[in-house]
């Protein structure tokens, strides 16, 4: 795993392998990424506890759609930033976090413990990984 730029990490918290940002940090760690020459995989949202488990909410998730063929890495960035933001401002706004909480039966402050975990990649670091998909 890389490390992100203080650009694009200001407002996270890194456990494991995984940043989460605080939902009110996402939106501008996106706008960094798209000016840093980042595009963005997507992510979901997590309740990070303080004991350091983590209840991941896979089911809501704001993912972006594939690089294309011959998609011009400048587009890809905007493009995967911006459908990645639109997918979280969309979860953010008709998400009941806390209900999803006591799905888990976990005594939190939702919003304090919310997180979103996102990825973030250069052009390089998508050509790796897609490479390493490959059968």
């Amino acid at each position: 795993m890389e490390v992100l730029p203080p650009d694009i990490s200001r407002g996270a918290t890194l456990r494991g392998n995984e940043y989460g940002w605080n939902i009110p940090s996402f939106p501008e760690a996106l706008a960094s990424a798209e000016t840093l020459g980042y595009a963005c995989l997507g992510g979901q949202f997590q309740f990070r506890l303080d004991d350091g488990s983590t209840c991941e909410m896979y089911w809501l998730n704001a993912d972006s759609k594939e690089r294309t063929d011959g998609e011009p890495w400048v587009e890809y960035c905007h493009r995967s930033c911006s459908e990645v933001l639109n997918r979280f401002q969309g979860l953010v706004s008709r998400t009941d976090f806390g209900k999803e909480a006591s799905n888990w039966r976990i005594q939190i402050d939702p919003i304090e413990k919310l997180v979103f975990v996102a990825y973030f990649v250069t052009e390089a670091e998508l050509a790796e990984l897609c490479k390493n998909s490959l059968p």
